[in-house]
């Protein structure tokens, strides 16, 4: 098995992405990026737009918010954009520490997600 860091987040997520929970399966289309994690995308890219772009099916293993100083802090899960924006009555959208039940602050909204693949 291999494990693959992938960015999550940013205007991507907040438009429509899912609740991101640890081991649960994932297939997702993701950019490579020069000196940093793979980076998700669901907006239909494909190699046609000049993009190199990679499937990857697996398993996620953990999550991180990734704070202003690119330090991160696992946390137990991943709300949906709508969630994180306000705008699920069902879900407040809180992102907490994973260990300690503290509130993180999320402000850019940039999250690392740990996939592990089959090799």
């Amino acid at each position: 098995m291999a494990r693959l860091e992938v960015e999550v987040g940013g205007w991507e997520h907040d438009r429509c992405g899912p609740e991101l929970l640890r081991f649960t399966s994932v297939e997702w289309t993701v950019i490579p990026v020069a000196g940093g994690p793979f980076v998700e995308t669901h907006h239909g890219m494909d190699e046609t737009e000049g993009l190199k772009v990679i499937e990857v099916v697996g398993t996620i293993v953990e999550l991180e918010a990734i704070d202003r100083d690119g330090s991160r802090t696992p946390i137990t899960r991943i709300p949906s954009g709508r969630a994180l924006r306000g705008m699920d009555e069902d879900d407040a959208g809180d992102v907490i520490e994973l260990h300690t039940d503290r509130l993180i602050d999320v402000s850019d909204d940039g999250f690392i997600v740990t996939v592990e693949v089959t090799d």
